[in-house]
């Protein structure tokens, strides 16, 4: 003898439940080994930039920065920083990274490499310049938000193609699912965030520790 119709549907809908449920919303599964190339990435490109910058005789490197310095319409090669410029200039870069997810990835390890070897590079000669606690001063304070920012979005640029790769040979049922749509718009909300508040370090705070560290001037050999 059958069960009734409404013991039917309701055992079909509690066996649909169990066979799927609902996703976790879990914005770390973007950061996993996706996260860990980028890292690699990134500071494999600057640590060749310091090494090869670092093996350039600094008078050359000062005459280079002096021509360069003299096409630029400004009086150093630091320029005076205002905070609507660097924010917009940061979320470029912070869009181009993410732009992998659209381009197989290549734009973020184009992001990844070109400013890791920038890094680098300035790392390399303002340590020679000055010291590494200035540099460091320099760097951190808003370095401890800015490049989280780009690395978790090189994995996300990383993440989106493997993932569509993985639905293009039949492994996967979807690219993304719909939690996981939700979990990059609240990511990006998030680097959004912290890159504005990384340049606003930058613009108000940073100078103030670079003088607190060593003194009154001590960006003037950089700056000279």
């Amino acid at each position: 003898m059958s069960p009734p119709t409404g013991e039917t549907e309701t055992n079909a809908v509690r066996a649909e439940s169990t066979s799927s449920p609902r996703e976790e919303f879990r914005p770390t599964r973007w950061f996993r080994w996706h996260l860990v190339a980028a890292l690699a990435l990134f500071f494999a490109s600057a640590f060749a930039a310091y090494a090869l910058v670092g093996t350039i005789p600094i008078e050359q490197l000062e005459a280079l920065l002096g021509d360069v310095q003299a096409e630029l319409p400004n009086d150093g090669p630091l320029p005076e920083l205002a905070f609507v410029p660097l924010l917009v200039n940061n979320l470029r870069a912070l869009l181009l990274i993410g732009l992998g997810a659209v381009t197989g990835g290549a734009l973020s390890v184009f992001g990844l490499v070109v400013n890791g070897a920038l890094v680098g590079a300035v790392v390399s000669f303002a340590v020679r310049q000055t010291s590494w606690a200035i540099v460091l001063a320099a760097l951190l304070p808003h370095g401890v938000l800015e490049l989280p920012a780009f690395f978790m979005a090189a994995s996300i640029g990383l993440r989106v193609p493997h993932r569509v790769l993985r639905w293009l040979l039949g492994w996967d049922e979807t690219p993304l699912s719909r939690v996981e749509f939700v979990e990059l718009a609240v990511i990006s909300v998030l680097l959004a965030a912290m890159i504005a508040v990384a340049a606003w370090i930058e613009v108000n705070v940073t100078l103030d520790v670079v003088e607190w560290v060593a003194g009154d001037g001590a960006l003037d050999p950089v700056n000279a």
